[in-house]
């Protein structure tokens, strides 16, 4: 697999340096021979630095996150579907880096889909001089925080439990662990601002989280660089984000997501743990207002499928006004065996009151896995493969159908 950590260095700061009024770094990925010429006779022609130039391709996967603004160019001209190809993109793509995709699908769709994943398009065959141009304006835009670019910000995910101990947590540990295993850059947010077991399930040793006392920043005066003073770096592309402090915890979860706000330029994901015995009462308002997606986490059990079903009804009473829809995933716990919960796989639709979307099976290893430090995602194929699932679904990506349903079969008969 082709790592790019290389590809995109440190090399910006030092071109920000020496071009103040030119485009300060730049990043090609390119597909063909006529757009590699094109966008390195502009850069010779302009006297900005040459660009890095990479062969784009599937194997391409790995961006590091460690360097100040810069400017990607993605050439799709060969692709079959451009709108999807740089979907996958942008999900790996740092989101502070402003992105210029090249292509030859001429349609409107194409233009509005991009620009909602804060992408600018150019349509090929392009002017050098109009190209030119274009690149010193999408530069411009990034030193101003302006733009397309300003949509690029994390997807943020609220892992909500309907009530507690359905393993809510280990469920938000595990997706933010995965996503990054798979090199997407992930931010955890602990919100069980007491008696949390966050650092068993990430095994971390000695650790404590950061604590807000009267010398912290007042909110009005918070910025980026203070907001990243409060993660703990947990293995790479993976931070935690665990706050403690006499305050309220209505006050601690606001301190929260001001920081998370802050944050949501400097990582691709924020993932939130909402366990279901959290000591603050969880306004759908609030979820509706801050997130992209709301995974839903309940067991086969009547009480939290009571719990779950009013909840998601009154966030949909509240999206009814609204143009944009935060999306609600629905994933069934078996944190213990299928025949000690009363309720049947074949009912658990009648008693939400909707669809199921996916289930997470039971693994009677689990607790000597999570006791031995490790990720349950690298030594279970089972937990492995749903949560690649819930992975596709957060990203808007269906799921195969066919595999699913071999899967409850198999479930069932267990």
């Amino acid at each position: 697999m082709f790592d790019l950590t290389k590809a995109l260095s440190s090399k910006a700061k030092v071109t920000q340096q020496q071009n103040p009024t030119g485009v300060a770094g730049c990043t090609l990925f390119y597909q063909s021979s006529e757009c590699l010429e094109l966008v390195r006779e502009i850069f010779r022609f302009e006297g900005w630095n040459d660009p890095d130039c990479i062969r784009f391709n599937q194997k391409v996967t790995k961006l590091t996150t460690e360097q100040s603004s810069h400017i990607v160019v993605l050439e799709l001209n060969e692709s079959e579907d451009v709108v999807r190809d740089a979907t996958e993109f942008a999900r790996r793509l740092p989101t502070h880096k402003g992105v210029v995709v090249i292509g030859k699908e001429d349609a409107i769709s194409t233009l509005r889909a991009l620009k909602e994943l804060g992408f600018y398009y150019v349509f090929w065959p392009v002017n050098k001089t109009e190209f030119a141009d274009f690149l010193t304006h999408v530069n411009k835009n990034l030193q101003t925080f302006s733009g397309v670019s300003q949509k690029r910000k994390a997807k943020r995910v609220a892992v909500v439990g309907a009530k507690g101990g359905v393993g809510n947590s280990f469920i938000a540990g595990e997706l933010t662990s995965m996503l990054a295993a798979q090199g997407t850059d992930s931010l955890l947010v602990d919100h069980q601002y007491s008696n949390s077991d966050v650092d068993v399930l990430l095994a971390l040793k000695g650790f404590k989280p950061r604590v807000i006392d009267e010398f912290a920043a007042p909110l009005h005066e918070m910025d980026e660089e203070g907001a990243l003073s409060y993660l703990h770096s947990v293995r790479k592309n993976l931070r935690l984000l665990a706050l403690d402090s006499d305050m309220s915890q209505e006050n601690i979860l606001t301190y929260n997501q001001t920081l998370c706000d802050l944050l949501s330029r400097n990582t691709n994901f924020i993932v939130e743990d909402f366990s279901g015995s959290v000591n603050f009462k969880l306004e759908p308002q609030m979820l509706v207002d801050n997130f992209d997606v709301v995974v839903m986490v309940v067991d086969p059990s009547v009480a939290a499928m009571r719990s779950a079903k009013r909840l998601q009804e009154r966030i949909r009473n509240i999206q009814l006004t609204l143009s944009k829809k935060t999306r609600l995933i629905t994933l069934v716990n078996y944190h213990r065996p299928p025949v000690s919960f009363v309720i049947q796989k074949s009912e658990l639709n009648r008693y939400l009151g909707a669809n199921v979307d996916l289930e997470m099976p039971y693994s009677k290893h689990l607790e000597h896995i999570i006791i031995d430090g490790k990720s349950a995602h690298k030594h279970d194929r089972q937990i492995s493969r749903s949560l690649g699932q819930l992975i596709k679904l957060i990203n808007g990506q269906s799921i195969e159908e066919r595999g699913l349903k071999t899967w409850f079969k198999k479930g069932a008969k267990k």
